[in-house]
């Protein structure tokens, strides 16, 4: 705000003589409002030129001097928020002359309010301020309002800042701007159209007095209220339209604005209901996470406990040790330390297999992990699939092949050779020449039964649930087979009798009708491998197990036959060579009871094998107490004397019970004066044949193929072999490193 010296600075009185007959001139002309004050003057009728552009440039340079004083004591006068003088104006020479009656403002103060308060003027103003709403634009006054809002009355106030941002202050008492009317009445009418300009925002003053009611002496100066509403363009700023244009245009009807009405309150219920939707899906929502939050807390300290608790219990609970009957092993033992040991890792990787190998509860855990992975597995009816199960392409026997076959007799004679005779034989040729034309084979080290297998199918519930291997045997395999065991009659010559018994396996007989296409016919390899043999017996035992599938042949838990099957087969073999073949009713029979076999580990520790568990059932002949046996080493040294049967097997190693362990050469001399020595090359199957061949040949010699270390030709010769029988199963007989092994012990 200018001061009192920046006025007197700036301003400079004009020609004293000149400016007083100018402004008698102008009072003869001014109006106010657009109406004369006091009587007219009339003009003369005939004015000179000269006179004329005298009168015109006196009234311009009137109008500048007062415009420009009007201005002045604007700025130093009253301010836009307050009804008291920012500074108190000197008054001008030239207006306000006559004495302002203190008695008189006071009066048109106090009809002003009572016009503001009157219901007449308040409605009058809404209307006028409706009537000059336009579509772009809305029309805030800055007077109080009511707001009717779901039957509420609020109080609102707006606020006008520096920016031309309209805001509302609730809750703020509001205020009436008074202005005098001799600062606005003496603007010209353009300035009057267009407003004055506050905070940027262009404002309209509305006359709140009635136009009928006029003050009583119009040229003295007064105070009068009037509301300011300052136009917010909406989307853009238009020119004002003059007040003649606006009385022009229409009136809204009162259906049409009941109708707008309606529908703005309607949408703004929409709207207040949304608002509320949206808030309460916040709210929801900020429940919801608060929950969800909660959750991962909660679930965060139960996982960090049940973690640090197995870990915990893991550390305290006694661990299992020795020897584990359903795996057939020992368990890892804790390592001992040592600064070699520790460096090169194996201390550690020690430890962390005992730890591993030991865990408390081993058994039991093992059985919950195979109640969850049968979950996972191939399930066809009651039928489960462990392990990658695959499906073959289904072979044709060459029919011509199996025609050429020849049927070989065995020959039951007596033998003239004794075993010093066989010592001096050809042995050294024949040995030396293999040697020379063939080469041994590197095979696995582990070979023993079942492991080939790898996909175990579990079928039939309680009683008879069964587990078996799938066999996927080719006839390549077999051809591989028959060729290798060919080159050991040749190497024998025609002195020795060889059969050849391929033992099927349970699943040749008990695999489900919905898989057997899935899987290689057993029948078709043995009778493949048969037609492949050149002077070899083919003891074929397919048909005679066949007969007896429903009595108790096969163990339902274990990978071997039961030792009835292995009767029904020797029964084959026994009238192939002619020997003396008991009734089985000669035999005394023992059993053990819980016979869990290897197919329970290889199914992956089936509960329900477990819990129906299998009856290991044994025949003594009953010459067993005349029986002189012997064990030797595989490198046929080192005899220990001992018994053919073992009563106290038990678990998973049941099927020892008979010959003990594989890993030995037996010698049996069974007492029988006959003169024929008869030499069985086995896997595990053979085992259970022994017994029933104790009437038939004065000497057995029993010998594992997997577990040999000398060369079998020389020992065939060397202990008077008479009769050699492969006992094999017919898995072996089709696993190429099997072959392979049994070709490496004819020529090592």
């Amino acid at each position: 705000m200018a001061n009192n010296k920046d006025f007197e600075k700036d301003f400079k009185l004009p020609d004293t003589k000149a400016l007083s007959e100018a402004y008698t001139e102008y009072l003869d002309s001014v109006t106010f409002g657009g109406k004369p004050i006091g009587e007219e003057k009339k003009k003369p009728e005939a004015v000179s030129m000269a006179k004329v552009d005298e009168t015109e440039k006196s009234s311009t340079v009137h109008d500048e001097i007062v415009e420009k004083i009007v201005r002045k004591n604007k700025a130093l006068s009253h301010s836009i928020w307050t009804d008291e003088p920012v500074l108190k104006p000197k008054k001008s020479v030239w207006l306000n002359t006559d004495d302002d009656n203190e008695e008189a403002l006071k009066k048109v103060e106090k009809k002003a309010e009572k016009v503001e308060n009157s219901q007449s003027v308040q409605k009058a103003q809404e209307k006028n301020a409706e009537e000059k709403a336009s579509d772009n634009e809305v029309i805030i006054p800055f007077s109080k309002e009511k707001n009717h809002i779901n039957g509420t009355k609020k109080e609102i106030s707006v606020a006008v800042s520096a920016d031309g941002t309209v805001k509302k202050l609730p809750n703020k008492k509001n205020f009436v701007l008074k202005i005098p009317d001799s600062y606005y009445r003496e603007y010209d009418a353009a300035a009057q159209d267009k407003g004055p300009v506050i905070a940027g925002k262009r404002v309209e003053i509305i006359d709140k007095r009635s136009p009928e009611k006029k003050p009583e002496n119009a040229q003295k100066p007064s105070r009068v209220e009037a509301t300011i509403n300052v136009r917010v363009p909406v989307q853009k700023e238009e020119k004002p339209v003059r007040e003649a244009e606006k009385k022009a245009e229409p009136k809204p009807d009162p259906v049409e604005k009941e109708e707008s009405d309606a529908k703005a309150e309607e949408a703004y219920r929409k709207g207040i209901e949304k608002a509320k939707k949206r808030r309460e899906e916040r709210e929801k929502a900020k429940k919801n996470n608060i929950h969800e939050l909660e959750f991962n807390v909660i679930n965060s300290v139960v996982c960090l406990l049940i973690v640090f608790g197995v870990f915990a219990a893991l550390l305290v609970m006694k661990r299992e040790s020795g020897f584990i009957q359903s795996e057939n092993r020992n368990l890892a033992t804790f390592p001992k330390f040592s600064l070699s040991s520790y460096f090169d890792g194996d201390f550690t990787s020690g430890i962390t297999e005992y730890f591993t190998d030991t865990v408390p509860n081993r058994e039991k855990l093992k059985s919950f992990c195979s109640d969850f992975t049968n979950m996972l597995g191939i399930k066809l009816n009651d039928t489960v699939i462990t392990g990658d199960f695959k499906t073959v392409e289904k072979e044709e026997l060459d029919q011509d092949k199996i025609a050429k076959t020849t049927t070989v007799t065995a020959f039951t004679g007596s033998r003239t050779t004794t075993t010093a005779d066989t010592k001096t034989t050809d042995t050294s040729t024949t040995t030396k020449k293999s040697t020379e034309s063939e080469k041994v084979v590197d095979v696995p080290d582990n070979l023993d039964d079942g492991q080939w297998e790898g996909d175990v199918i579990v079928s039939g519930k309680g009683k008879n649930v069964r587990a078996m291997g799938a066999y996927y045997g080719t006839f390549e395999n077999g051809d591989k087979y028959a060729n290798t065991i060919n080159k050991w009659k040749a190497d024998l010559g025609d002195s020795v009798n060889v059969y050849n018994m391929s033992i099927p396996t349970s699943a040749a007989y008990y695999m489900p009708n919905n898989l057997k296409d899935a899987v290689s016919d057993q029948k078709d390899n043995i009778d493949n491998i048969a037609a492949g043999l050149n002077g070899i017996i083919n003891t074929d035992v397919y048909d005679a197990l066949a007969e007896h599938t429903k009595e108790y042949i096969y163990s339902r838990t274990d990978h071997h036959w039961q030792p009835l099957g292995a009767y029904y087969a020797a029964q084959v073999f026994a009238d192939q060579s002619g020997i003396d073949f008991p009734d089985l009713d000669t035999y005394d029979k023992w059993e053990i009871d819980g016979f869990v076999g290897t197919m329970y580990a290889y199914s992956n520790y089936n509960s329900e094998l477990k819990k129906y568990p299998d009856k290991f059932i044994y025949y003594k002949p009953d010459n067993n107490d005349d029986l002189t046996v012997k064990y030797y080493d595989t490198e046929f040294k080192n005899p220990v004397e001992s018994t053919l049967f073992f009563d106290y097997a038990e678990g998973v190693n049941c099927y020892s019970a008979i010959l003990n362990v594989d890993q030995e050469i037996a010698e049996i001399d069974t007492g029988v004066d006959n003169g024929r020595v008869l030499v069985v090359f086995k896997d595990s199957f053979g085992n259970a044949l022994i017994p029933f061949f104790t009437h038939g040949f004065s000497k057995i010699y029993v010998c594992d193929f997997r577990y040999f270390d000398i060369n079998a030709i020389d020992f065939c010769k060397e202990v008077g072999c008479t009769d050699l029988l492969f006992a094999i199963s017919l898995t072996s007989c089709s696993t190429p490193s099997k072959v392979d092994c049994l070709n490496n012990i004819r020529i090592q």
